[in-house]
């Protein structure tokens, strides 16, 4: 857990908000699924932006934005790796309406066990 945010950058990355909303509506995401994925990004360039004068080279708007996307992929990707799960009555893709319910065999059922 970093520490808060100085009055400075505090300040600063609530005159600058509209950038989080402006990006997800630019990729059109819906607020209430993203916001808690990008914000904490937002708030961490905002802190770099105030520590890494470096990055003054380029537009706040830009360093927030490259932040948000990365953690939107990094969401992406966390949710590839998931375990999707599937209801047993779902119909296998490429079969004629077998489901995977069917499949379940006896002796299936007794090598789980």
């Amino acid at each position: 857990m970093q520490e808060p945010l100085s009055a400075e950058e505090q300040e600063f990355a609530v005159r600058n908000h509209y950038l989080v909303l402006k990006y997800l509506r630019i990729r059109k995401l819906p607020v209430d699924d993203w916001y808690d994925v990008v914000i904490f990004r937002y708030l961490r360039s905002v802190r770099r932006w105030h520590q890494e004068l470096e990055l003054h080279y380029y537009s706040f708007e830009t360093i927030a934005f490259k932040a948000m996307q990365s953690a939107i992929g990094n969401e992406y990707s966390k949710q590839a790796r998931r375990v999707k799960p599937i209801s047993l009555e779902e119909v296998i893709p490429g079969t004629d309406g077998m489901t995977y319910g069917d499949t379940i065999t006896y002796e299936n059922l007794r090598r789980m066990l």
